[in-house]
């Protein structure tokens, strides 16, 4: 009686068990758990072990406690962490977007990253004496160094180097100490550390006890190696209190704005252009209404560029469509272009649009209506178009801050673009720096312009949920499955213990308010920080000025 007891319960349990099929969309379930992938075929659970014409995989769980399927991108490899992300109250959660956090590999080298401006370096730099004669003595702690040089003839001192690269802004090295001999400060890159050899800064001259000294024009930033304090050849001491890179302020740039609402330059210009002058803003980007290859109401917009003109403000159209980037809508996107060099060919120069600017994001689109794999492909194909449609005007794309290594595209923008808007939404002001850096050492390094935008306005709050590897004895309500070449986070409505593939734990979840993200409902933070990054930018022959998005309704 127990045997067949127990025969029917795995009869019951087989009839059940859910199983992960990669279908073509013609021979796809019709219902149930599934969701489509951007080659058009379907993932899709099922309680039968097969279905004509798919592959499949057990997941070891009952097809009842499968809520949903979020696929990742082949290749894509979930660590012990993995993140997700999705609208607040959304019932059953539905994940948007994810972020698997990786360890650093075993004999890694540490990627680089700018060196933070007037930040004291001491705190984080590595320190090591060096000479023949041995004749240095340092203590490095606390963030100050403490050297003891013994007299001598031949080179000596410490080196100082630290996990950065140098910007490629013109900077100053500040130095703050206490010293009864002469010490000087020297800069090496990878050439001239090749050759022992460095680039001369300057003295630290006692009777001072501070330094600004500026970076020589021969020193490869790029190959930065570290700086090289040196002894004088008399005994002496120093204590540096503190070694920082200062920006050196440049010539300032306007401040701009995007103004969505074609209402507010077309119905109210006087309203906007006095709204503009109070908040410093120097430039407005426009949305212009056209019909097909040309300016719908080229008088209406030529006055209202002359009138800003007067009052000081420059004006740049602007398009914003992730569908811009598909080909079939190449033709359309490109008449855009031709549009706005048309009007400005035509247009007395008073009168004349600054640039275009297209806000194309492509990683918007469904999978389904773009591959991922294809969209740095296919937007720099846009640029392309844009680049010789635009017929000299000035051509400005708008990108967003986490591109900054995507190198292959930023050098094709690089030969089609005349600049970059980067869309560096943080609110914390180490962070917009780091990710301002990359783009305005990019736009140094080509001669185009880059502007620096942050959010103003509201962002929606977002959740995220938090799971991790679950141990042998612990549950898990997220499985990771693989069908195919294809890895796949199956979420589960109750937590299990057993399955055919690597089981997570929820770990926790948040709510991210977007305070991280905007200013908005902080308009004074904001305005107290602008003109600080302003002056530090500034530092940088591309900054272009920083662009505010969501400003306008604050």
């Amino acid at each position: 009686m127990k045997a067949l007891l127990a025969a029917l319960l795995l009869m019951s349990s087989s009839a059940h068990a859910a199983y992960l099929h990669l279908c073509p969309a013609d021979a796809a379930p019709k219902d149930g758990v599934q969701v489509k992938l951007a080659d058009g075929s379907v993932l899709a659970v099922s309680s039968a072990p097969q279905l004509p014409g798919c592959r499949a995989s057990a997941l070891g769980v009952d097809a009842s406690q499968v809520e949903s399927l979020y696929p990742l991108a082949p290749g894509d490899t979930p660590a012990r962490t993995i993140l997700l992300y999705g609208a607040v109250g959304n019932k059953p959660f539905a994940p948007s977007s994810h972020d698997l956090p990786q360890p650093d590999r075993p004999g890694a080298v540490p990627q680089r990253r700018p060196v933070p401006l007037r930040a004291n370096l001491l705190g984080e730099a590595r320190v090591r004496p060096f000479g023949v004669e041995e004749r240095v003595r340092a203590e490095h702690a606390d963030g100050k160094l403490r050297l003891a040089c013994g007299a001598g003839t031949r080179a000596a001192g410490v080196l100082i180097d630290g996990p950065w690269q140098l910007p490629l802004a013109e900077l100053r090295l500040a130095a703050r100490y206490s010293a009864n001999g002469t010490f000087s400060l020297q800069a090496a890159d990878e050439a001239s550390a090749a050759r022992e050899t460095s680039h001369a800064l300057g003295d630290l001259d006692a009777a001072k006890g501070a330094a600004t000294l500026a970076l020589p024009a021969a020193l490869d930033r790029a190959g930065w190696r570290q700086f090289v304090l040196l002894c004088p050849s008399n005994a002496a001491t120093l204590t540096l209190d503190a070694l920082s890179l200062e920006p050196v302020p440049g010539k300032p740039q306007p401040r701009a704005t995007w103004i969505w609402e074609r209402a507010e330059w077309r119905d109210k210009p006087d309203a906007l252009l006095a709204w503009a002058r109070r908040e410093a803003v120097r430039e407005l980007f426009i949305v212009v209404p056209l019909e097909g290859a040309r300016v719908r109401e080229p008088d209406r917009l030529a006055a209202f560029v002359r009138r800003a003109g007067q009052a000081g403000i420059a004006v740049t159209a602007v398009e914003g469509d992730p569908h811009m980037v598909l080909p079939s809508q190449r033709a359309a996107t490109v008449d855009r272009a031709r549009a706005y060099a048309a009007y400005n060919r035509a247009a007395k120069p008073e009168e004349r649009l600054r640039a275009m600017q297209f806000d194309v994001e492509p990683y918007l689109l469904d999978d389904t209506v773009l591959d991922p794999d294809l969209r740095d492909r296919e937007y720099l194909a846009m640029a392309q178009a844009l680049h010789a449609a635009a017929g000299g005007m000035p051509l400005e794309f708008v990108v967003p801050f986490w591109w900054w290594d995507k190198r292959a595209l930023l050098d094709g923008l690089a030969k089609t673009s005349d600049g970059l808007a980067v869309m560096d939404y943080r609110t914390d002001p180490d962070q917009i720096v780091r990710f301002a850096v990359p783009f305005l050492d990019w736009g140094t390094r080509h001669g185009k312009g880059v502007h620096i935008a942050l959010e103003a306005g509201r962002v929606a709050p977002e959740l995220q949920r938090r799971y991790v590897r679950a141990d042998a004895d612990e549950s898990g309500s997220l499985l990771v499955a693989q069908v195919g070449k294809t890895p796949v986070l199956v979420l589960l409505r109750q937590p299990v213990k057993t399955t055919a593939g690597t089981l997570y734990r929820l770990s926790g979840e948040r709510t991210l308010d977007g305070s991280a993200t905007s200013f908005h409902g902080n308009p004074e933070r904001l305005r107290a920080l602008l003109p600080r990054l302003e002056r530090d930018f500034s530092a940088w022959s591309s900054f272009g000025g920083l662009a505010l998005h969501g400003w306008r309704w604050q």
